[in-house]
């Protein structure tokens, strides 16, 4: 979950005004953006797929029984990935400097009506498209985050405190977005009483960030650390 391949997230635009008529402002179907991480990076492949109405997926490649997550995301996020496609439309992607570490394999799309757009890079130096492939791999993380929550809380207990406290310290970095898709598990953390205080408090508190209902009879605001 440690991936150099998520270190251009940070705060590249996340500032950007959202436009409030959603379907008046996209011209695009589709958007999806595909990453295939370093040969050195133990981080799995993925793609996650956009609807201009919000509705998505997320699927891990490289894995035979890898099946698509279903995911949601905001109107604040779709505007964010609307961003690039100026830069793929016009062929713009790849930046022309030398000597840019490699952060893995990026490859954007847009379908629009019967045509498409994509292109492949590694770094660019247009803002908009490294803005929005950093909101690609924000969702991203936090399906791979909670993933790993689910793993651990079957397979490893011990496990969940770190998860939990990384997965905080994404989500108020910024490199986690989207945080009510993994709602169920962290729902099903507060309901474990066998999980201890400390992550069953974080994650009523993710709850309630993000607006999601916390399991009934649980107080994230008890025993204050």
């Amino acid at each position: 979950m440690r991936r150099a391949a998520l270190c251009i997230v940070a705060g590249i635009v996340f500032g950007v005004t959202p436009v409030s008529a959603r379907a008046a402002s996209m011209k695009w179907t589709v958007v999806e953006l595909s990453m295939t991480p370093r040969t050195d990076d133990v981080a799995p492949g993925w793609k996650v797929r956009l609807q201009a109405d919000g509705a998505g997926m997320y699927i891990e490649s490289g894995a035979g029984d890898a099946k698509p997550i279903p995911l949601t995301v905001s109107e604040a996020t779709l505007q964010r990935v609307k961003l690039g496609e100026h830069a793929v439309k016009s062929g713009r992607c790849e930046t022309k400097a030398k000597n840019i570490a490699k952060t893995g394999e990026k490859t954007i799309r847009y379908e629009i009506a019967d045509k498409t757009a994509e292109c492949t890079f590694n770094y660019s130096d247009d803002a908009g498209l490294m803005g929005a492939a950093a909101t690609f791999q924000a969702i991203a993380e936090t399906m791979q985050r909670g993933k790993q929550l689910e793993h651990d809380l079957r397979y490893d207990r011990l496990g969940l405190d770190a998860d939990m406290e990384q997965l905080v310290a994404a989500q108020k970095g910024g490199s986690a977005i989207e945080i009510e898709n993994i709602a169920p598990v962290l729902q099903a953390l507060v309901q474990d009483d066998h999980v201890i205080d400390r992550v069953r408090r974080r994650a009523a508190r993710l709850l309630q960030d993000v607006g999601a209902p916390v399991p009934a009879g649980y107080d994230p605001n008890s025993n204050e650390q």
